[in-house]
């Protein structure tokens, strides 16, 4: 877990806090009642997003997503997630997945920042079937040469195995999507 990503997170939410309190206290000033309301109903928004962060069981898949949303917006990734679960049944160590998906995220974030790239958005999506929970990353095509580094670089599925999990990356012309599946717990097991 990298301590310095996730101290500079609370500093950015520290300061958006600050910056939305004098938003606010501008507007009230200026006797803007109703674009007070439209603020704060977006600002609820955006705390919302980031809650859905935090309702994740495994403290460093939450860690990771944090960080992730936070360096995203520093290279100006649009960073859309879809989290359908809270991860509690996931059979594999929080630490195992949260690596994982920070090589992901650190892969996926390589090829978006440069400046000549003009469609940097990213989706993540985390679901949970009966017997397993994946978790979905997708971002805009990228050229062959650099698909081939990234799945060298990652060989994520070799490091997975052991955990009876496994990692995929989809390539097409339009989109790239980094597939990793995980077990969950069997009710039987706790």
């Amino acid at each position: 877990m990298e301590i310095k990503g996730l101290l500079e997170v609370i500093q950015v939410q520290r300061h958006d806090f600050l910056n939305h309190l004098q938003v606010i206290s501008g507007l009230l000033q200026l006797n803007k009642g109703e674009r007070v309301r439209d603020y704060i109903n977006q600002v609820c928004g955006e705390y919302e997003r980031l809650s859905r962060i935090t309702r994740l069981k495994p403290p460093e898949v939450k860690a990771v997503l944090l960080i992730a949303n936070n360096e995203a917006a520093k290279c100006q990734v649009d960073f859309i997630m879809d989290i359908e679960t809270n991860m509690a049944s996931l059979d594999v160590p929080g630490q195992v997945v949260g690596a994982a998906l920070d090589c992901c995220f650190k892969q996926a974030l390589k090829f978006l920042a440069p400046p000549e790239v003009t469609d940097r958005r990213m989706k993540l999506t985390i679901s949970e079937g009966e017997r397993k929970i994946t978790i979905k990353l997708g971002f805009p095509g990228i050229p062959a040469e650099v698909v081939k580094d990234a799945e060298e670089q990652m060989a994520l599925s070799q490091s997975l195995a052991p955990y009876n999990s496994s990692a995929r990356l989809a390539v097409t012309d339009k989109e790239v999507e980094i597939y990793m599946v995980f077990p969950r717990r069997s009710s039987n097991n706790p």
